[in-house]
């Protein structure tokens, strides 16, 4: 059994890479996107891993361009009227990256594993996805100016980890001056965590509880490039705990008020959390646990329904890592993930 593993900067040059070592009958046992450190860890790059292996010539197991068919067949994103004829260019392999308009999904479960490749499918989620979606961005700071962040949502998500994902890439990467203040008093030894983080970082951290004492505490941070709040996690159902958070986020005048949700929730649970949220004048998303999301599951459809711009994508536990700005691309990376 002859099994090797391909990295690549994109998925279409590391199956052409499969391809030529193992022949169009390979079998793909696995497919992920890992960074890799260059220069001492000075510099990262996200490239394509498959692990492969030689597969028999009268083998009827599927290939990838099956697999990725087969996938989009059961996906829950919107199937349109495939049109009568399908279009010329989408009749063989191709080479390009992009294409001018995304192909109806009606069309790809019509299409044969020689007419279509995984790069054209990921092509047209990213389309698919610029059109229907809404991201963010980075946060923009101001030189001589704070930017004041607050990270609110329901119990669990990963708002402090988030938070500390956040102080460490704008105070290591950015070289910006960087703050944290905790409202979180409710969980045992939460603030004493983050407390401890923020001494291993080199950056003040102030933690308040009452929302007349919060002001003075974001005051004291003024000079700042940054102030990030963790607020106390509840469930969209507390009322009383939602009015405390929401006039301590009043008190301080934040200028964003960050939604954090987990990928692995379903719809309903999303949606729900959203429109609580929204009372505190939530105006971002970011999503956490995306490492333990099977493929993108029904978050198009949230998402597609969310007034909120995407600006996060939390994938793992690594702090100084784990933390992508999100985009079209790294959304249809998911939506095809095998």
């Amino acid at each position: 059994m002859n099994i090797k593993t391909f990295r690549a900067d994109s998925l279409h040059v590391a199956l052409a890479a499969v391809r030529k070592e193992f022949g169009e009958n390979a079998k793909v046992l696995h497919t992920r996107e890992v960074r890799e450190s260059r220069f001492f860890g000075l510099r990262r790059r996200t490239v394509v891993e498959i692990t492969a292996m030689e597969g028999e010539k009268a083998s009827t197991a599927p290939t990838v361009h099956d697999l990725f068919i087969d996938k989009l067949r059961e996906s829950p994103y919107d199937i349109e009227i495939a049109p009568s004829r399908i279009p010329q260019h989408l009749r063989t392999e191709t080479q390009q990256d992009q294409i001018d308009e995304p192909v109806p999904l009606g069309v790809w479960s019509q299409l044969t594993a020689e007419q279509l490749n995984p790069t054209v499918l990921q092509q047209n989620l990213i389309l698919r996805f610029q059109h229907d979606l809404r991201f963010g961005g980075p946060l923009r700071l101001t030189d001589g100016k704070r930017r004041t962040v607050a990270l609110v949502g329901p119990t669990g998500v990963g708002k402090t980890t988030t938070l500390c994902k956040l102080a460490a890439h704008y105070k290591l990467k950015e070289l910006k001056r960087v703050a944290l203040l905790s409202m979180d008093t409710f969980r045992i030894g939460a603030a004493e965590q983050l407390r401890q983080y923020a001494a291993t970082l080199g950056v003040p951290m102030e933690t308040v509880a009452e929302p007349e004492r919060i002001r003075l505490a974001a005051k004291r941070l003024d000079p700042y490039d940054l102030l990030l709040i963790d607020t106390p996690g509840t469930s969209p159902k507390n009322t009383a705990k939602l009015a405390l958070i929401g006039a301590a986020i009043d008190a301080v005048e934040v200028d964003e008020t960050h939604l954090l949700l987990s990928a692995t929730s379903c719809t309903p649970v999303l949606a729900a959390a959203a429109r609580t949220f929204l009372s505190l004048g939530a105006n971002s998303l970011t999503l956490t646990k995306l490492d333990e999301a099977v493929g993108l599951g029904d978050l198009y459809r949230f998402l597609k329904e969310n007034v909120f711009p995407l600006r996060f994508l939390a994938t793992g536990q690594n702090v100084s890592a784990d933390l992508e700005v999100a985009g079209p691309p790294r959304l249809a990376a998911l939506a095809t993930s095998i």
